[in-house]
């Protein structure tokens, strides 16, 4: 599964970006959401402990500057599913697909409750199959920044 991952919704704020150096051995792509270690960026493969999210491909070489934007506890974001989604939907938070490159919200697990959705997007109707979009936020206790 190809997502295109998270993004600010509807706009990003210039204030929440930053650029910084990649970590050794950094494999992540545009959108994947990213943690903080030791000053570099690295690929986060927990759902509760995420910071930012990457807004450019990995480049491979230690160091590279890479920008990010700092997840913020009341920014709203947009996403894929992995799963089909339903008006019932709305109002649950709901864990995250944690896969390099297709990081999505799963609409089929509570477990960890990582990002809350508000709404399904517009483009997609009422129903959809796996790869339909979703508006929300992430939960407060996920944000390893400030409260995961």
């Amino acid at each position: 599964m190809a997502t295109f991952g998270f993004r600010p919704y509807p706009d990003s704020k210039a204030e929440r970006i930053v650029h910084l150096p990649e970590g050794g051995s950094a494999s992540f792509a545009a959108g994947d959401l990213v943690i903080f270690t030791s000053g570099s960026v690295q690929v986060a493969t927990n759902d509760d402990d995420v910071e930012g999210i990457a807004l450019k491909a990995s480049s491979g070489t230690t160091g590279t500057m890479t920008p990010v934007y700092i997840i913020g506890v009341s920014d709203k974001f947009i996403a894929e599913a992995s799963a089909t989604t339903a008006e019932t939907n709305k109002g649950v938070a709901y864990a995250l697909v944690m896969t390099t490159g297709s990081m999505a919200v799963n609409p089929g697990s509570t477990t960890t409750a990582a990002f809350y959705i508000e709404k399904l997007d517009p483009r997609d109707g009422p129903t959809t199959g796996a790869g339909g979009r979703v508006i929300g936020r992430f939960v407060y206790t996920s944000i390893d920044g400030i409260g995961g």
